[in-house]
């Protein structure tokens, strides 16, 4: 099989470490991608990196599409006094995911390995079963001197060690959520330089989305866009594993246009602007492209705060479906991301008149 032309540029930014409020180093990957493409960009306060790509004529609707650049992951909270580190979620990893794993801390001094603590099956039983608030990881210091002389401080970001591998028409790794959505933005602004836009187009890759789902509210408050769509992972349902199957979601079946998300008891969740969706959908049909319907229960995106900015922002969002969301092995379809790819060149080739 013939690798995708985007794995080694998605390893590298699966590789970047970028928990939220610590995303620079996944910003100067794609920073320097752009500047090596001659596309013009700049980074805002918080470290949202914006390019934009300008129309033919100065009545051309201003269009936003953002993906977000951070992880889910850790931080250390605790060291012991035999060396041991204790964490904090940041974002919603999984605790089922973690013992077991290799992780990495980035610490002033450099990349630090470290696997997360696991009790042996021999003595392992439902009262000691995996959770956050128990879990170590050893990075073999043998004192809480030894891990400081490492470079180890109560905050230092810990992620799962970086992965990115293609099989059989699917690719796997950790942070694809939302890497992938990144790596399909830079793919686009490229795409893009050959196009005779009917758009004025901003690509912003945007900050702290997996604790506050507020990043891109900066970028639209500057650029004040005519709409706006949001790109994303979300949850394929195409699994053997026991539990209530919300919808029909899968890999392979094309990117998915969100129609409803909802955190339930947190006040977050998403309901898109209905004129842009069904300008969406008939994007897809008139080219052929495959689209799921997603309604789905239990995440919402960077996309949830930003209808009701500026008297009122038109937001949609399209999503790639992803199997084992915020574990270390996240797999999504390539065929998938060539879709979603299509389909954003598409809807900016042909925009939204609201």
């Amino acid at each position: 099989m013939t690798s995708w032309r985007g794995t080694g540029l998605l390893a590298a930014l699966c590789a970047a470490p970028g928990i939220a409020g610590h995303e620079g180093p996944v910003a100067e990957v794609i920073s320097n991608h752009l500047s090596v493409q001659g596309i013009n960009h700049s980074t805002d306060r918080l470290g949202n990196v914006v390019a934009h790509l300008p129309a033919a004529n100065s009545g051309a609707p201003r269009v936003l599409i953002f993906a977000h650049m951070d992880e889910v992951g850790y931080m250390v909270r605790k060291i012991d006094a035999d060396g041991f580190l204790f964490i904090e979620r940041v974002g919603g990893a999984s605790a089922q995911a973690l013992p077991g794993h290799r992780l990495q801390l980035w610490t002033d001094a450099g990349p630090l390995p470290g696997v997360a603590g696991v009790l042996p099956q021999h003595i392992a039983s439902e009262a000691n079963a995996a959770e956050h608030a128990r879990t170590y990881v050893d990075i073999g210091g043998r004192s809480r001197a030894d891990a400081q002389e490492m470079g180890v401080e109560v905050g230092c970001p810990v992620t799962y060690q970086p992965t990115c591998v293609e099989f059989n028409g699917l690719i796997t790794g950790k942070a694809l959520d939302d890497r992938l959505g990144c790596l399909l933005l830079l793919q686009l602004a490229e795409a893009l330089q050959a196009d005779p836009l009917s758009g004025d187009v901003y690509l912003a890759f945007v900050v702290q989305e997996e604790t506050r789902l507020r990043g891109a509210m900066p970028v639209a408050y500057t650029l004040k866009p005519d709409w706006a769509i949001g790109l994303d992972g979300t949850l394929a349902f195409d699994t053997p594993d026991p539990i209530d199957r919300q919808t029909d979601l899968r890999l392979g079946g094309g990117p998915a246009i969100k129609v409803m998300d909802h955190l339930r008891g947190q006040g977050q969740g998403f309901i898109p602007h209905l004129g842009l969706r069904k300008h969406i959908e008939h994007v897809a049909r008139e080219n052929d492209i495959a689209l799921q319907r997603e309604v789905v229960i239990g995440l919402s995106t960077a996309a949830a705060p930003l209808p009701f900015m500026m008297g009122g922002l038109p937001v949609a969002a399209v999503s790639f479906p992803l199997r084992y969301s915020h574990a270390p092995v996240e797999v999504a379809d390539v065929a998938d991301a060539k879709a979603t790819l299509a389909l954003l060149r598409a809807v900016i080739q042909n925009p939204w008149k609201g």
